[in-house]
């Protein structure tokens, strides 16, 4: 097969292609923070691990985090990813030396950070951002973190700073029990109802996790044309409790994507690992084996994708062919090449964009200065 404007050629007999992976929510550059705190109930690991470790971040520890964040995307077939996290420039930058397709968001909160000094500066860089946007594969949104660490009146301008610039809006919600119940308590509704009512829902608007859901809830994002991430991998392993209703959202036409939410909560950028895990967890909870089948999975997980990925047919994972899209959900196997844009990123297992080593030991080195 050809691909790209140079003609070049590009073998693909005894292989697998398959649309590259989407992933729909991911902090990439906190592969820093991989295994820090492991273990830890989530809002201590948040006050006592995340958050102090974010105190300390530079736009160079980012770069390098990014970096070895898109190593681990290419090498498991992910073409473009929704991010949302700080020094968004650096990230860019690494994302355009890749070759990768990226939407990417500063984390809107109340307090100040590294990157910001309040929830005003924090929208006025993300302003900028948008402002620079050029066609390409790497554009903006506008990313409020969650109900919990904005008030009303930023979430508002959030809102308005996206219908200005017709970018996506996307933030945390309904992840935990305990950010419901909160809710409810302060505003009399819970999460998806308060924003709805405070007019943040609507078609450009993404709710990430989105786990604890009331049928209401559901109506309410079907009215609005609101979508839906779902991270079953983070969701499980912080404890968040209680079981995304995926099949109540798909049956109802939400559209509802896959992501693997950072590598600190996950700890992987796989999104193999996500369709299967993901998969499992509705089968295990519904006592239904036909539930989330390889190919609802599989479609979540590549939403949008016109970039493709390679896997040997060979490959001991990938046999026998009864159900090639059954084999990459459940067992998957090693993606030896990657087309985005119609460039080769990775041929033959080798990343033909950047030093895949030197970044290596560039991040090796920043990971100890972020705990020094």
């Amino acid at each position: 097969m050809r691909h790209g404007d140079s003609g070049e050629e590009f073998d693909a007999a005894g292989k697998f292609a398959f649309p590259a992976f989407n992933n729909g929510h991911t902090h990439l550059a906190m592969t820093l923070m991989r295994g820090a705190g492991d273990g830890e109930k989530l809002q201590d690991w948040l006050d006592n691990t995340i958050f102090p470790m974010e105190q300390r971040l530079t736009p160079d520890l980012v770069y390098k985090g990014s970096m070895l964040g898109l190593i681990e995307m290419i090498r498991t077939g992910t073409s473009r990813f929704l991010d949302m996290y700080y020094f968004v420039e650096e990230t860019a930058k690494a994302v355009e030396k890749a070759g990768l397709r990226a939407t990417l968001g500063t984390p809107i909160t109340s307090f100040g950070t590294p990157y910001y000094k309040d929830a005003k500066d924090a929208l006025r860089i993300a302003e900028r951002q948008l402002k620079s946007m050029r066609a390409g594969r790497v554009g903006y949104c506008v990313s409020p973190h969650s109900i919990y660490l904005n008030d009303e009146e930023t979430l508002i301008k959030a809102r308005e700073l996206a219908d200005k610039y017709h970018v996506w809006l996307s933030l945390h919600v309904s992840e935990t029990r305990k950010e419901c119940v909160d809710c409810h308590e302060r505003t009399g509704k819970w999460p998806v109802e308060y924003l709805d009512g405070i007019g943040l829902l609507g078609e450009n608007t993404v709710l990430i996790h989105a786990a604890w859901l009331t049928k209401m809830e559901i109506r309410l994002i079907v009215e609005n044309g609101s979508s839906v991430i779902h991270c079953p991998v983070s969701n499980m392993k912080l404890a968040s409790g209680g079981v995304m209703p995926l099949h109540e959202l798909l049956d109802a036409g939400v559209t509802v994507g896959l992501g693997t939410d950072g590598a600190s909560s996950n700890n992987s950028l796989d999104m193999r690992e996500e369709m299967k895990i993901g998969s499992l967890l509705q089968k295990s909870h519904r006592w239904d084996a036909t539930a989330a089948n390889a190919r609802t999975m599989f479609r979540m997980a590549t939403l949008g994708s016109t970039d493709f990925a390679f896997i040997r047919l060979d490959d001991v994972r990938m046999l026998p062919h009864h159900d090639l899209i059954s084999n990459l959900v459940y067992s998957g196997g090693a993606v030896t090449d990657l087309i985005v844009d119609g460039r080769l990123i990775m041929k033959g297992g080798e990343i033909l964009t950047f030093d895949e080593e030197q970044a290596k030991k560039d991040f090796e080195e920043a990971s100890l200065e972020l705990i020094k």
